[in-house]
């Protein structure tokens, strides 16, 4: 009598290492995704230069600005019904200052609704999102009135995103010793842990003065781990924030209209850290790592440094622009003498080649 044979056993294919990692649960780690949008009133309104009056010159950016705003909300939103337990936080950057609009975390100051405000069809949350965020605007609006010649709060922003996410991590290492390491308790649910990232929303240029206080935050988001990613809506590229992207690991996109800037959000930024080494992303060539001198905002090979406020300038000064502080005149002589042949070096290999 013949045996019976069960049939052959086929192995599974191989699964890739990072679909591994994502199987393993780490897909279960939710996001913690801080936007900053920039909210620079001089910057929007360069959006509309042809208009021939300052009336439709304004309006136009409102236009502009009021679609930017409503994609922006329909992206938070996605992002908060993508996953349970994902966290945000929206902060926004004038003339001078910055705020926080919105945040889904305990530390955070939760937006108090009126009754009459539900409408009928509306999602509650969503809702609440929306009402905060307008209303923060009009708050920062009316904040930056007075300094609309000051620097954009982009850097400040940051600083606050980066204290807004260390505050959670010490959080986390508090509970861990009473419960699970890396668990925070959020404003709608329990304790879980996050990943944690930035979205910049830029508008402006970059601003030579701010560059010490970026790198802080850039080394700073670095030492933490949490990636900065950057869309330009409008201008031109910004140095600093293309840095912040390649030193920590984020995405850089230049928008060429913002009439896909929804798309652009929904394929570019939605998906979450442990998803992302999974996409092809557009890659970030050419990144420039020369500093910005502070007298003239030009991007040096060379430069001066200050040694008290590590200010940066492209020729010998008599003192600091920033600090004040006064030069040695024997250090200026040698400086001098040192550019000077170096400038005639440049020109003889000019003239070589």
């Amino acid at each position: 009598m013949a045996a019976e044979t069960s049939p052959p056993q086929v192995p599974a294919p191989a699964t890739p290492a990072p679909l591994q990692e994502i199987h393993s649960g780490e897909r279960l780690s939710p996001d913690f995704l801080v936007v900053v949008l920039d909210l620079d009133a001089t910057a929007w309104q360069h959006i509309a230069s042809d208009a021939t009056t300052p009336e439709a010159r304004a309006d136009a950016a409102f236009e502009a600005l009021k679609a930017v705003i409503s994609a922006v909300l329909v992206f938070i939103n996605a992002h908060s019904a993508m996953q349970h337990g994902n966290g945000i936080a929206l902060y926004g950057a004038a003339a001078g200052t910055a705020k926080l609009l919105y945040s889904t975390s305990i530390h955070a100051q939760p937006f108090v609704r009126q009754a009459q405000d539900t409408q009928k069809g509306a999602c509650l949350p969503f809702k609440i999102l929306d009402d905060a965020v307008f209303e923060g605007m009009k708050s920062l609006f009316d904040a930056s009135k007075g300094s609309d010649h000051g620097p954009v709060g982009i850097t400040r922003a940051l600083t606050l995103a980066l204290c807004h996410m260390n505050r959670m991590t010490v959080a986390i290492n508090e509970a861990s010793s009473g419960g699970n390491p890396g668990t925070l308790a959020t404003s709608s649910g329990p304790a879980v842990s996050f990943r944690h990232r930035i979205l910049v929303l830029s508008a402006t240029p970059d601003v030579s003065a701010q560059y010490v206080p970026m790198m802080n935050c850039i080394f700073s988001a670095q030492k933490q781990g949490i990636h900065i990613d950057v869309c330009k809506l409008l201008g031109d590229e910004t140095v600093f924030l293309r840095q912040a992207c390649h030193l920590t690991g984020g995405h850089y996109y230049r928008m060429t209209s913002l009439d896909r800037l929804l798309q652009v959000l929904m394929t570019a930024f939605l998906p979450s850290r442990s998803i992302q080494p999974l996409l092809m992303f557009p890659a970030l060539d050419d990144v420039d790592f020369r500093a910005a001198c502070f007298c003239h905002r030009r991007n040096v090979d060379i430069g001066y440094v200050c040694s008290v406020c590590l200010s940066i300038f492209c020729e010998p000064r008599a003192e600091c622009l920033i600090c004040h502080t006064p030069f040695m005149k024997d250090a200026l002589r040698h400086l001098e003498e040192d550019r000077i042949v170096l400038s005639m070096l440049k020109k003889q290999q000019q003239v070589q080649s």
